[in-house]
């Protein structure tokens, strides 16, 4: 480039250094936290994780009487104070005809002689919660205990709040007999818990797979539940039952399948919303006077679902259960892992190795799995788990320290084991670190190898950027002004810098600098519910693309209005599309990339956690998005065609959050801007 070129280019940076923006409206809760994901459910009474106790595994039809004497038994053992505090009536607390001649549901006399009222306010008065059980069929007095399909949604989740319960399962059984799609029925009785007059936590339950043994198509199975749970409930099975009423042997494999399915989709879950492998059982005795699982392997299951941040819910009987086990069940530095306020799902980082991103600087828990029938030694790398420098190892099983190390730890671990460790470190993000209190992806614009500027949201939700003016970058971030919503959206272009917003009226918003002066800002309309994106040929030749209010993608150019153009099968998109080379990309709602290329649509496939992210150099145009593990992928468009994915293993587990900012370096490399998990931005050549 030349010599006046970058004269320009830096006037033009030192006037980003100085310039206020005019976008101040008040910023919504949460309104930075627009990182490629749904608008979830929120019933507000599960922040972390529940827990609590069921009565379908433990003592099968449940009684009043059963109830409050394990009720009192978790008292007593200190369970309730561990956090074990819902106590969930499962199938079989109905009459035998279970409906009233108006139509209301009716308990069981004679199992619940004081009436279900009387036995939540009971619960209620010594510090516990009270949880009911429905399906999303009709009652068919065959395959489910209690129904509330056949028109009877509002006035069932009406009827459970006056008796006022604090949770709903709703199950699948007759829901499958009746051939329902699970979608459909749980949004609409979602929509009448809503409606219900009582904040009650929702679970859903459907426990089709392969293996339950009725007909079913693809669109009634649990594994498709995280396309549809986080929007309508507080947690969602993800597999069929862990186990039957009756224990058996072998239990350990089926314990093992319902971990390894429930890891399938680890971006769905977050505070509020859960991923639900099933409840734990530990320790029930067969027939045959053996344990279904023996203490170690009961002990696994409640490691394993603390790391998946998944809800702990007791499926055996508490009274039966050895004081060691009752111990390791309130081990409060196992628990802290689970009810950790970022409610991550920990993720497979290695063979055998699993870590979980924990609040606070440089902190992970980390699993070490041996599935063998014999001790093993294991060993976690730390930059597997993203962790660099010097690391503070604590044995959270035992509850004691390991000292302090760096490269790896080793443990032996016993057979059908865990060895369990929180790390504190150094988080390993690679390239520069540029610092901040990012709230949102950041966005980067690059002039020449000497010349670049990012540009994020801060905490308190202002736009920030930082120049880069020779070799490094200056290491201060300077507000700039203006309120934002999300993600920035930027181009540089000669002696031009256009920068793209969605501002706090949820309207999008261009600003330029020409020459190193800023122009005023200029309302391009719409109604975004994410941040806007553009592809950027010239000042007159560009085309802005966001997630409209019907949660389609809608584009403008600078010269149009905004118009629509659709969806993948025409279903709401998550996020920030993204657009570059005449190209668009969207996450769609199963968590797969679609992109939009002449006037058609097409899926690249994978299974992601944050928008997605074009960037058109060279003749090719490059998509980076975070997968479900949390690392970074790619996929390159050349010639025409899509080729496969690939990993970005510069990126380890966890290293960056949302989204990436992107901008063409030289000789077809990528300068990437992230944020971490330290909520600093870093910026990386790839």
């Amino acid at each position: 480039m030349t010599k006046g070129y970058n004269a320009v280019a830096r006037r033009i940076l030192t006037a980003l250094l100085t310039v206020l923006l005019g976008l101040t409206m008040a910023v919504p809760a949460n309104a930075g936290d627009d990182q490629g994901a749904p608008e979830y459910y929120d019933s507000g009474l599960a922040p972390t994780p529940y827990m609590g106790w069921n009565t379908y595994f433990a003592i099968g039809a449940p009684t009043e009487a059963s109830i409050k004497s394990i009720a009192e038994h978790i008292i007593a053992s200190g369970l309730r104070d561990a956090g074990y505090k819902y106590i969930w009536i499962d199938g079989g607390w109905n009459a035998p005809n279970p409906r009233d001649a108006q139509g209301n549901l009716v308990a069981d006399p004679v199992k619940f002689p004081s009436g279900l009222s009387s036995l939540v306010g009971w619960l209620h008065e010594r510090g516990l919660r009270a949880g009911i059980y429905t399906d999303a069929g009709p009652s068919d007095g065959k395959n489910c205990a209690a129904g509330s399909g056949g028109g009877y949604y509002e006035k069932d989740a009406k009827q459970f709040a006056r008796w006022k319960f604090d949770a709903i399962k709703i199950d699948f059984l007759c829901g499958i007999a009746a051939n329902l799609k699970p979608a459909q029925a749980f949004a609409e009785f979602s929509k009448a818990v809503r409606k219900a007059g009582r904040p009650m936590l929702l679970n859903l339950c459907n426990p089709v797979t392969d293996v339950w043994g009725v007909p079913h198509g693809p669109d009634q199975v649990a594994g498709i539940a995280y396309t549809y749970g986080p929007t309508n409930a507080d947690s969602w099975r993800t597999d069929t039952d862990v186990a039957f009423g009756t224990p058996y042997e072998g239990i350990w494999r089926d314990m093992l399948r319902n971990m390894d399915d429930n890891a399938a989709h680890p971006e769905a879950n977050g505070p509020g919303h859960y991923n639900d492998p099933d409840y734990l059982i530990p320790m029930r005795k067969t027939e045959k006077g053996t344990y279904e699982l023996n203490e170690e392997e009961s002990t696994t299951q409640f490691v394993m679902w603390s790391e998946m941040a998944s809800p702990l819910i007791l499926g055996s009987d508490p009274r039966t259960l050895p004081a060691s086990m009752i111990d390791t069940l309130k081990n409060p530095e196992i628990l802290a892992v689970n009810q950790d306020p970022l409610a991550i799902q920990g993720v497979r980082v290695a063979d055998g190795v699993y870590s979980k991103v924990l609040s606070g600087k440089g902190k992970r828990a980390v699993v070490l799995l041996n599935r063998g029938e014999a001790p093993a030694s294991m060993t976690v790398n730390f930059a597997d788990a993203g962790l660099t420098g010097q690391v503070a190892v604590r044995d959270l099983r035992a509850r004691a320290d390991r000292g302090v190390t760096t490269g790896s730890y080793t443990a032996t671990v016993p057979a059908h084991g865990t060895a369990f460790v929180q790390l504190k470190g150094t988080d390993l993000v690679p390239g520069n670190d540029l610092g901040g209190t990012a709230s949102a992806s950041p966005a980067i614009a690059r002039v020449d190898d000497t010349h670049a500027v990012a540009f994020v949201r801060d905490q308190h939700g202002e736009l920030q950027q930082q120049v880069l003016n020779g070799t490094t970058w200056s290491g201060k971030w300077t507000p700039v002004g203006g309120k934002i919503l999300g993600q920035p959206a930027v181009f540089a272009s000669g002696d031009r810098v256009d920068v793209f917003v969605r501002g706090t009226d949820n309207a999008a918003y261009q600003r330029t600098s020409w020459r190193g002066t800023w122009g005023p800002w200029v309302n391009l309309g719409g109604r975004l519910t994410d941040s806007p994106s553009v592809d950027f040929t010239s000042p007159n030749s560009w085309t802005l693309v966001a997630r409209g209010s019907d949660g389609k993608v809608w584009k403008r150019t600078a010269q149009s209005g905004w118009s629509s153009i659709g969806a993948p099968k025409d279903q709401p998109v998550y996020g920030r599309p993204s657009a570059a080379g005449g190209q668009v990309a969207v996450r769609a709602a199963d968590d797969s990339v679609w992109t939009y290329s002449n006037g058609a649509w097409a899926t690249l496939g994978g299974v992601v956690s944050g928008s997605p992210t074009l960037l058109a150099t060279e003749g090719r145009v490059y998509l980076f998005a975070r997968a479900s593990d949390y690392t970074l992928w790619q996929i390159n468009r050349t010639g025409g065609a899509w080729g496969t994915w690939f990993k970005r293993t510069e990126f380890a587990s966890n290293s960056l959050v949302g989204a990436v900012g992107a901008t063409a370096g030289a000789n077809g490399s990528a300068w990437v801007v992230v944020r971490g998990p330290d909520d600093r931005v870093h910026q990386a050549k790839l």
